[in-house]
């Protein structure tokens, strides 16, 4: 039990302490019993996706060891998340140990992968950490893991800085691990020291076996706690990386590739500056192209189709000097000339996607009128819509066969046919698996499932959705929605969310253009 600022299940458990220790000359009630064991199996939840969270935190640290414009700093960091997770790891199995005693000296029996033990028993806790002297030993790990937790950093050349000792010395403030005993006598009319005497006293003396395994399941949670917010600590200072750029290329670009006489030619030109180990990310038609020892990216294809103009897509991301990511998008134009035989081309993409119109343009010399199509595979149907203009449908994945039959001539076309990419899961279309402020949450609506980098403007619907809510120091509050829009139990979470608290969205699933429904990763947010 401890004083001064607690969270509502510990006063749930000093409750349940008191209501206990009178009724020590009968027998406990089964509801009694029961509540204990609804707290313990809610507190077990909450360690878990705790866990999950700090997985994710010490996951995050791998990949900045192999991001070049971050390793440097997750080379000083990561050690130190590593004894984070180490120390609250040994005495998180400790107290597990301290568990199992009890389950089995309780009598513990495993059917049907269900435990049962005696769970009113009132002597074995005691026993354990009063009479063999484990409740000492027990709070003196928790008093040095407390210790330990910030020393980690304050006892490393980083803890000398001002800044971070500062910040060490508010975040040591609002670690829940909390040992202190309220002294006098208390309402059951008992006292206590506030030592580890009075703390083992009042948590284990005369306690059911059930609510001693509960009272230990309320100290892992706090180190789970404990663990995330340092681990946190640590992540948060990769901060910004300063970027300088060491190598230089010349580059120039033609408006075009084909022209007439008379037509304009326009030719830009300059110097481009890159990092040796932070080298910018371009994607040109949809692929990722690396880059060569120059620095530059080099994409290289076979004009097809019908005569015209066209376009290929580039998009190039980049980290400015002071390690903010940005890209740009643009177009490169050419130029098709009128070919002598027969051409087919697809207006979006080198696919077609099952469920779509996929619009595509037939050419050949001989004319509109006297080109016919004849198609096989996947599924597939044509509609022509106008003069050389179809939409294409398919319905199975593989591969389709278009053939133009111009002046007794057929030239065979094959064609990949795929199923519309899997969407993302976010909130309001732009939030995903991050750290947003409360009131950003508050305005949120609803689960969207949107495409990310897709040519055709292809919907998906958000069918049903399951969702766990953890506000700070409380129990996880789970449930599911229909739809894609909160019901009024997760309006309410989100409306009285504070700083702390964590959403899980997951087993999201999304119908697409192609009817079908499926499944896709969710997401998590956690309010700052």
């Amino acid at each position: 039990m401890a004083s001064g600022k607690i969270s509502p299940r510990q006063k749930m458990i000093n409750m349940m302490y008191l209501v206990l220790t009178a009724m020590l000359a009968m027998n406990v009630s089964s509801e009694i019993l029961n509540a204990f064991k609804t707290v313990n199996k809610s507190l077990d939840k909450t360690n878990q996706i705790l866990s999950q969270k700090n997985k994710s935190i010490y996951d995050a640290f791998i990949d900045a060891l192999n991001d070049p414009q971050q390793k440097q700093k997750a080379a000083i960091w990561k050690p130190k998340a590593d004894q984070v997770k180490e120390i609250s790891s040994k005495i998180f199995n400790d107290i597990e140990d301290y568990k199992t005693k009890i389950k089995k000296n309780s009598g513990l029996k495993v059917e049907n992968g269900e435990e049962t033990y005696k769970f009113d028993d009132l002597d074995q806790a005691e026993i354990l950490f009063s009479e063999k002297g484990e409740g000492k030993k027990l709070y003196d790990k928790m008093v040095q893991y407390k210790k330990d937790l910030i020393n980690v950093v304050k006892n490393s050349p980083e803890g000398a800085d001002e800044i971070i000792l500062a910040q060490l010395n508010a975040l040591e403030k609002s670690l829940p691990i909390d040992l202190n005993v309220p002294t006098g006598k208390t309402e059951s009319g008992n006292s206590y020291t506030n030592d580890y005497k009075g703390w083992t006293t009042s948590n284990f003396h005369k306690t059911p076996s059930v609510a001693a395994i509960t009272i230990l399941s309320k100290l892992q949670n706090d180190i789970k706690n404990s663990e995330a917010q340092m681990a946190d600590f640590c992540i948060s200072q990769l901060g910004k990386v300063k970027l300088v750029y060491d190598k230089f290329a010349a580059v120039a670009a033609a408006n075009t590739t084909y022209c007439m006489p008379g037509d304009a030619i326009e030719v830009s030109a300059g110097v481009g500056a890159f990092n040796d180990q932070a080298k910018p990310i371009i994607n040109i038609n949809g692929s990722n192209i690396p880059l060569n020892a120059e620095g530059m990216a080099v994409w290289k294809s076979t004009a097809a189709g019908a005569s015209g103009e066209r376009q290929i897509p580039v998009k190039i991301q980049y980290t400015t000097p002071d390690g903010k990511v940005e890209s740009k998008s643009m177009s490169l134009k050419y130029t098709i000339g009128t070919p002598a035989g027969s051409a087919l081309m697809l207006d979006k993409m080198n696919v077609f996607y099952i469920g779509l119109d996929n619009p595509v343009t037939v050419s050949s010399g001989t004319g509109d009128e006297r080109t016919k199509l004849t198609y096989s595979g996947g599924g597939i149907t044509m509609n022509k819509v106008a003069p050389g203009k179809y939409n294409v449908r398919v319905t199975t994945i593989g591969e389709a066969n278009v053939s133009i039959n111009s002046d007794g001539k057929q030239t065979a076309f094959k064609f990949r046919v795929k199923r519309v990419p899997d969407p993302i899961a976010t909130l309001g279309g732009t939030i995903t698996t991050q750290k947003v402020p409360s009131g950003t949450m508050k305005a949120q609506q609803g689960v969207m499932a949107v495409l990310q980098n897709f040519d055709f403007e292809a919907k998906f619907e958000v069918v049903s959705y399951e969702f766990s809510y953890v506000p700070k120091g409380g129990d996880v509050l789970s449930g599911s929605v229909n739809g894609a829009v909160f019901n009024g139990a997760l309006n309410g979470y989100k409306n009285s969310c504070k700083k702390g608290d964590v959403f899980q969205f997951e087993n999201v699933k999304v119908k697409g253009p192609d009817g079908q429904v499926r499944k896709i990763p969710g997401l998590g947010v956690t309010i700052i």
